[in-house]
This record gives C-alpha cells, structure tokens and sequence, in this order.
C-alpha cells in the first residue's frame, strides 16, 4: 500500500471517529474540511439511523460513567449546559486525544474522568461557576487522582501513598439528594433546589496492594485530624491523644508516635 493511501486511510479513521464523537451540528463542518473523495466516504459512512443510535449509545454509556465519577461535578455541567455541553466534551481534545486502553470496556472509567476534568479546566467552565462547583470538583478530582500528601511536619503523618478530598460540604451526600430531586424536576430546576449542608468533610484514600482502603472523617473529626496532611492547620494541644486520633492510629492511617 502506498503512503498516500495509508494517508488518506488514517485522516478517513479520524474523520469518521471525530463526527461519531461531536454532535450533529459538528459533521458539516466537519465533513467541509475534508477533500472531495474523502468527503464523500465519510458523509457515507456518518449517516443513517444505525449511526445515529451508535453516537446516542455512546453518549449515555459515557454519561453513566461520569455520573458515578464525578456525580455533583457532571450533573452541575449537564445541569446547565445539557446534550450541547456534552457534545462539546466529546468533540474536545481532551477526549479525543486521550490514551487508548486497549482491552478495556468502553468507555474506560480511568481516562474518561481524567479527559472530562481536563476539558473543564480547559474551556473556562469551572473557572465562570460558583465556589461551591469549583469544590465539589476539587473534591471528586482528587477522590480519584489525588497526590500523596506529602509529611508537614517530622514526626507524625499519613501513612504512606495516602491522598486526601476534602470540602465543606458532604459533596456525595448532596450527588444523592440532587438525583432523587431529579426524578421529579429538571436537573436545572434541581441545582436551585436542593440546598448543601455545611459539614466538613475528608476522605482519606490509602492504597493497598491492588485496592484503595477509603475513611470518611466528618465534621470535629477533620478540624481534630487536619494537621496530619495541613501544614498550614495549627495541631491541637491534645494532637496524639484524641479520640479521632487513636481511631486513625488504630485504622492504619498514621506513621510516626510523635509531633
């Protein structure tokens, strides 16, 4: 074969797997910067109501996977952009440039979450909503991805490899409330509805051979722990010998014997 072929070959792939991906307003365009020849192939093969289905499979499959992985930060998004904000995530580059996973089932939990965290930090949405979205975000982004936290201080810390999410508000308690809010009014209609309860809350996540152990902290327990992964947090007098402290030390979730 030669190398024009294999050319043309690969730009008809990715013409056709970037129409499959973008919304129905996107193929004209689309199909307008492509040669004649290749044009028409394409047009061919991006018509009809078995592609159709497939671009609204695709669609729900990967909404469902964001709807468990980022579940306040997606229904926020879909909330208020609707099948335009979701077309427009599928046609960014995050996506459509994210590593292949090959024998995975489509569409891969990992990569997916991380190519739509990044198509929001690209496009400027997370930047143009209320704090409470940028949080509930923070939270669920580092739930999945967080870095280790580093020792603040010699001494006592974090076991290691352990990450922290943390926000002011139960942000998966608030997931569940706004879809059972939904089952009855519009997911925007919801957004204003459904109010969030101040409450502090952490997830520590601490890895363990090929799982990820997960221990929610609430409320004085968090203010009582926070100096372990904060070096900005003031330590309690009573640090060591607090009831929420004995609780980690017992679970696992602490290295070190001292301050």
């Amino acid at each position: 074969m030669s190398s024009d072929l294999t050319t043309d070959f690969t730009r008809i792939t990715d013409a056709t797997w970037h129409i499959l991906n973008a919304g129905a307003e996107r193929r004209g365009e689309l199909l307008d910067e492509l040669p004649p020849a290749h044009r028409a192939i394409v047009a061919a093969g991006t018509s009809g109501p078995g592609f159709v289905m497939e671009q609204a499979r695709r669609r729900k499959t990967i909404a469902n996977v964001l709807n468990t992985t980022f579940p306040v930060t997606f229904f926020a998004y879909y909330g208020r952009t609707g099948a335009e904000g979701l077309h427009a995530f599928l046609d960014s580059e995050p996506w459509q440039r994210r590593p292949a996973q090959p024998g995975s089932v489509f569409p891969p939990s990992a990569t997916t979450s991380a190519a739509f965290a990044a198509h929001l930090r690209d496009s400027g949405w997370l930047a143009a909503q209320e704090d409470w979205v940028g949080e509930a975000f923070a939270f669920e982004n580092d739930y999945l991805f967080g870095d280790a936290v580093a020792a603040p201080r010699a001494g006592t810390r974090l076991t290691a490899g352990a990450w922290v999410a943390e926000a002011s508000f139960d942000v998966p308690s608030y997931g569940r409330q706004l879809r059972e809010r939904a089952a009855v009014d519009p997911w925007p209609e919801a957004l204003l509805l459904v109010k969030r309860r101040p409450c502090p809350l952490a997830v520590v996540s601490l890895p363990e051979a090929d799982r990820v152990r997960r221990f929610q902290l609430r409320d004085d327990n968090v203010a009582a722990l926070r100096w372990l992964w904060d070096s900005a947090a003031q330590v309690p007098d009573d640090a060591t010998d607090s009831r929420a402290y004995a609780r980690a030390l017992a679970a696992g979730l602490v290295d070190g014997t001292g301050r």
